[in-house]
């Protein structure tokens, strides 16, 4: 790692700090402005306090945001929902949401995806399924704020972890994979289904995951394909700062990933930014409470263990440890075709450029030995990546389909179950 990379954390802090001043003059400008109703009937102000607002937001300091879900409509009548954490752990926790004066429904599990963002970015998928079901979900840490002494986390502490999760959960559960950890969610069926334990999962929905990233190759996979795995460590790995409780932890750091989000797609970013401030200027309220909801969530980032990171690149985008059949857990072989008890429902974007089309479908070729009436896929169109878990395609038609195929294999229900739209298998 070079010296440089190694100070980076320290320069970013020290960035953060250099800006307090100017930051608060922003807080400043913007309450005077909000005070003034004169000022707030001119699109001037308006304007300028757009301009206050977003320089507050693109300069603050990384923190975690929470879920804030305290209501959900359950058939027209709004109902209490309460948020408790039902196992803790060093690097994250189980998270259940339960309904004021819940009745037995069948209890989903979550996995947000350790890949920049923290679990709050799945509130749109939390919330539609809450209505129906037990909900869980798996909320992971920043490895800025995990102390040294609790170890590294990789590839098989996150399989360890979840399956704690699925044995805390109970037998009989469904799981949803969003993105990144649909190969884990592969991989924890084949290890529980192979021993046999009574906890394998009813039935998992792998969403917009790269199970084998060869089958259509996005800008994601051509990145990690054309640099070996040191030019990874030599240009994004760094070290938390004293003042953090992961002092001395090397980590791919939260502000590194979200410069590589946003330059993925920046002409996006920049017209949503334009676009804020015109509805600003005509004092559109739904375009800015739009605005600031999504970007609110897409500034808030984790750190991610080093280890991990390097593992993900090398054994998922690089040397498709899964999909060749080679991918192991403490020291074993993952063995997909072991998965014979296990409901297999895959999901994805057409518009998908981050997991493109094909990548996770072809789960399906893995896993010979699931029946064909346990089978099924579901392609969304017009979505990209985002669609698949969040917004008005995801409330409306994916979370049905899902909804429909949980209910089929799921040990409490005996009701009649129709496909709808999913193509089975």
């Amino acid at each position: 790692m070079s010296k440089c990379c190694n100070k980076i954390y320290d320069l970013y802090d020290s960035l953060l700090y250099s800006l307090g001043p100017s930051r608060k003059f922003a807080h400043s400008l913007r309450s005077a402005i909000n005070a003034d109703p004169d000022a707030m009937n001119y699109g001037a102000f308006r304007f300028e306090e757009g301009l206050a607002d977003m320089y507050e937001r693109s300069t603050r300091n990384i923190q975690k945001p929470e879920f804030n879900i305290d209501y959900v409509d359950v058939k027209g009548e709004k109902v209490k929902v309460f948020q408790t954490t039902v196992l803790k752990k060093s690097f994250g926790d189980l998270v259940r949401f339960t309904k004021e004066n819940q009745s037995i429904e069948p209890k989903v599990l979550i996995i947000a995806p350790i890949s920049g963002h923290f679990a709050t970015l799945l509130r749109d998928t939390v919330r539609r399924m809450i209505p129906n079901h037990d909900v869980y979900i798996t909320d992971w840490k920043s490895l800025r704020d995990v102390p040294g002494d609790q170890g590294d986390f990789n590839l098989d502490t996150y399989l360890s972890y979840l399956i704690d999760f699925v044995h805390c959960i109970g037998p009989n559960s469904h799981i949803l994979a969003v993105c990144q950890p649909a190969v884990q969610v592969m991989a924890l069926a084949a290890v529980l289904d192979e021993a046999g334990d009574p906890c394998v999962p009813s039935s998992i929905v792998p969403m917009g995951g790269p199970i084998d990233p060869r089958a259509k190759k996005t800008q994601v996979n051509e990145l990690a394909e054309s640099h070996q795995l040191s030019w990874f460590e030599k240009n994004f790995i760094t070290v938390v700062p004293a003042e953090y409780a992961g002092a001395g932890r090397k980590v791919y750091p939260g502000f590194i990933q979200l410069a590589a989000f946003i330059n993925m797609n920046p002409d996006a970013h920049f017209k949503a930014h334009i676009q804020y401030l015109e509805d600003k200027i005509t004092n559109s309220k739904s375009g800015i409470d739009k605005h600031a909801t999504f970007y609110d969530e897409y500034l808030s980032v984790l750190d991610m263990d080093a280890v991990y990171y390097l593992e993900t690149i090398e054994k998922i985008f690089q040397t498709y440890e899964l999909p060749r059949g080679i991918m192991t857990y403490q020291g074993r072989k993952i063995d997909l075709s072991a998965i014979r008890h296990c409901a297999l429902l895959t999901i994805e974007g057409e518009k998908d450029d981050i997991s493109a089309p094909g990548q996770t479908f072809a789960a399906h070729g893995l896993c010979g030995n699931i029946p064909d009436d346990m089978r099924g896929h579901y392609l969304q169109p017009g979505v990209g990546h985002y669609g698949v878990f969040s917004g008005s395609k995801w409330r409306s038609h994916v979370a049905a389909e899902i909804e429909k195929f949980i209910q089929k294999f799921d040990r409490n229900s005996g009701s009649h179950y129709r496909s709808g739209n999913i193509c089975m298998i």
